[in-house]
């Protein structure tokens, strides 16, 4: 396996496919072993003169075919149906998993400063690796130090972190920790893990199955002095038994072989988006010493082994853990792998102790938000009658969580080539981490304080859709007066002062903020919210880029969630069967910021030469009158399910057309953006060099 350093995103997804389909050899082998299992059963019920054929070589060929099949074909069936409904079971994505283990969900709204720490670092890492704010969960009855993410898709990610973690881990510590569980999430390997989960459940449904007939033959014997075949049916109970535990031990084997390697390319990922190699040995370095280790005393924790940070086995002091079956490498060589100084002495940490070490502003920050922040009451601003200056007036004075950057006057200078742009897919850096760190203190606080609810998410929303010209707001206004829920209109009247005067640079990381709570809504909810989505847009009866780009990303990123079970991972494999989508999409992309006709044809062409040589004859440059933005986002939805190579070479094409001519703007990056979100490939922001005050 490739070293994480010398693959990208596209091949380390490719990478995880094929363990995919290492996954599924070795299933069909032990699929097979488990047959042998299952024939041995059904012969001691139905046919028990077979088993003498097994020891009769000379009559080898008179075994039972009929039955082998049979045999095949229950095994098989009853392995697929436990795994599928397993796998099922967990269709809703990381937040199942997470519930299961006893998660309890918590966002920027807690009052307990550890957990809104916790919140913070995965708020930071999400925005600055360019993947949705996943839904975060702390396991609050688990001491030990552990965490996992858990998801099939960016889209409907988890993560979780046990009460033992908030407790022990220092923020750089706990920021590792995160950066760990985030790659996982960008190397797909999530999806995978559910996989695990359902594999290993249908092997143990043989197991499982072998322990019933023991029991029900054992209590028919007891209740019948004469037997009638209870023995056989023990014997073949016996068998499932012995032949389920070897299938489950195989299955635990698979599990480890899979996993183990994955955690040293996360620990290197960890270390690589942080810069900071000792905060991640200092987090294993406390499981090592830590009374509870990295333990998780949950019945179910098993199942989820090889999902988590550490060992769910004894922590760092346990000999098993460096076994075998181990879901993870042994504990000191994944230490040395960041940290060769370390001498193998662990400090040793007692129940009770506890060092997250909170620093004096995170307590004050807690305690500021109990007030509520600088809250304006509805009625701040009467959508469609203000003005502009009044809005940008009222946003001043109320925003205590912003500064000069709140505002839109500033210029913004990017220095972007378009080479950087795959470099730095599904990649992050210190440089990013801060940024996004002080990203989350510019956005005013009205706006940051309603990410946590739901209403107030939908009605930030609909205000960032809202029009900045007047006339063309009040259309926006009637619609939401007619169909809004009264509760939400009254919450965008309070927030419109805050969203008027939002940089444009903020818009996209501010909705990822809110994903969360709107991955929330029920079905209803959901279908009356994309519905306004709609009717806003429509309202004055055409489309611009920045309501395309806001649709797009958050529509996509709900539906992909919510409908994850409806969608392959891949259905195309060749250019040709997406050369209309890519001449959609970077048609589209060439008149981003280019009014002339020239100037688009020309960004074009730019972005089909990095496509492949045999595919460029068969992209045609579409004028504006050939192609709308429902075509362009019907396309990014065939395009998000084309392989990794294909979106490769989109993505570069895509970068070349809108950076081609030099000069990048806020409305590029924000198209950029919002092309690599609609397929699946996660896109860190980009850092504005410079900025400069517009008079």
């Amino acid at each position: 396996m490739a070293n994480r350093s010398t693959m990208d995103f596209f091949e380390r997804q490719d990478d995880a496919r094929k363990n995919t389909g290492r996954l599924i050899l070795l299933f069909g082998l032990a699929i097979a072993v488990l047959t042998g299992g299952t024939y041995l059963a059904l012969a001691m019920i139905l046919n028990p003169d077979v088993l003498v054929y097994l020891f009769e070589p000379q009559d080898a060929g008179r075994l039972d075919l009929e039955l082998g099949l049979l045999s095949l074909v229950v095994t098989g069936a009853v392995i697929f149906a436990g795994s599928a409904y397993k796998i099922s079971s967990l269709n809703n994505g990381g937040s199942v998993v997470a519930e299961t283990m006893g998660g309890k969900e918590i966002d920027s709204s807690t009052m307990d400063p550890l957990e809104r720490r916790f919140v913070n670092v995965v708020e930071e890492m999400a925005l600055a690796s360019g993947v949705p704010v996943p839904r975060i969960y702390v396991l609050e009855r688990e001491n030990g130090i552990n965490a996992f993410a858990a998801g099939y898709t960016m889209n409907d990610a988890a993560v979780a972190v046990t009460r033992g973690a908030l407790e022990q881990l220092t923020r750089d510590e706990l920021q590792a920790v995160v950066a760990h569980e985030f790659s996982h999430i960008l190397n797909g390997d999530m999806r995978l893990n559910i996989r695990l989960i359902g594999v290993i459940h249908g092997i143990l449904i043989i197991y499982l199955t072998g322990r019933v007939f023991m029991r029900a033959a054992a209590r028919g014997s007891r209740s019948s002095r004469r037997g009638g075949g209870g023995g056989g049916i023990i014997l073949a109970g016996v068998v499932l038994w012995v032949f389920g535990l070897g299938g489950v031990f195989c299955g635990r084997l698979i599990k480890s072989a899979v996993s183990r390697q994955r955690e040293y390319l996360a620990d290197a990922a960890a270390v690589q988006f942080t810069r900071n190699p000792q905060a991640l040995a200092g987090a294993l370095k406390k499981i090592g010493g830590y009374t509870y280790g990295s333990s998780l005393g949950a019945a179910n924790a098993e199942e989820i082994s090889h999902m988590c940070f550490g060992s769910v086995r004894g922590g760092g002091l346990s000999g098993f853990s460096s076994g075998l079956m181990s879901t993870h490498p042994p504990l000191e060589k994944r230490i040395r792998a960041v940290d060769p100084s370390f001498d193998g002495t662990y400090r040793v940490i007692e129940a009770g102790e506890k060092h997250a070490a909170l620093g004096a502003d995170e307590v004050a920050a807690v305690a500021g938000s109990s007030t509520g922040g600088n809250r304006a009451e509805g009625g701040v601003f009467d959508l469609g009658d203000g003005s502009m200056a009044q809005g940008m007036a009222m946003a001043a004075a109320m925003s205590t969580g912003g500064n000069d950057w709140s505002s839109q006057g500033r210029e913004l200078d990017y220095q972007v080539a378009p080479d950087d742009v795959l470099e730095s897919v599904g990649e992050t850096s210190p440089q990013n981490l801060i940024y996004c760190s002080t990203l989350l203190d510019e956005i005013p606080r009205p706006l940051m304080e309603v990410r946590s609810d739901l209403m107030g998410s939908m009605a930030a929303v609909y205000t960032l859709l809202l029009d900045h010209d007047a006339q063309e707001r009040q259309k926006q206004a009637a619609m939401l007066k007619r169909h809004a829920d009264p509760r939400i209109l009254k919450e965008a009247r309070r927030l419109w002062p805050s969203v008027a005067t939002l940089d444009d640079e903020f818009r996209l990381p501010f909705m990822d903020l809110l994903v969360p709570s709107l991955r929330r809504m029920t079905d209803d909810q959901f279908k009356e919210f994309s519905a306004m989505v709609d009717r806003l847009i429509q309202a004055d009866g055409k489309v611009t880029f920045k309501e395309f780009v806001l649709e797009r990303v958050l529509l996509h990123r709900l539906e992909v969630a919510r409908f994850r079970a409806n969608r392959k991972a891949v259905q195309f494999h060749s250019f040709g069967a997406v050369g209309s989508d890519i001449s959609n999409l970077l048609s589209c992309l060439a008149y981003v910021g280019h009014d002339d006709m020239a100037m688009a044809r020309y960004s074009f062409d730019e972005g089909v030469k990095r496509l492949p040589k045999r595919v460029q004859g068969r992209i045609e440059f579409r004028d504006r009158s050939r192609w709308t933005f429902p075509n362009v986002a019907a396309s990014l939805e065939r395009l998000s399910v084309a392989s990794p190579t294909i979106k490769k070479k989109v993505i570069d094409a895509c970068a070349y057309c809108v950076m081609g001519d030099g000069v990048v703007v806020v409305e590029e990056v924000e198209m950029l953006r919002a092309t690599c979100e609609s397929l699946d490939v996660p896109l860190p922001p980009f850092i504005p060099e410079a900025t400069r005050r517009v008079a």
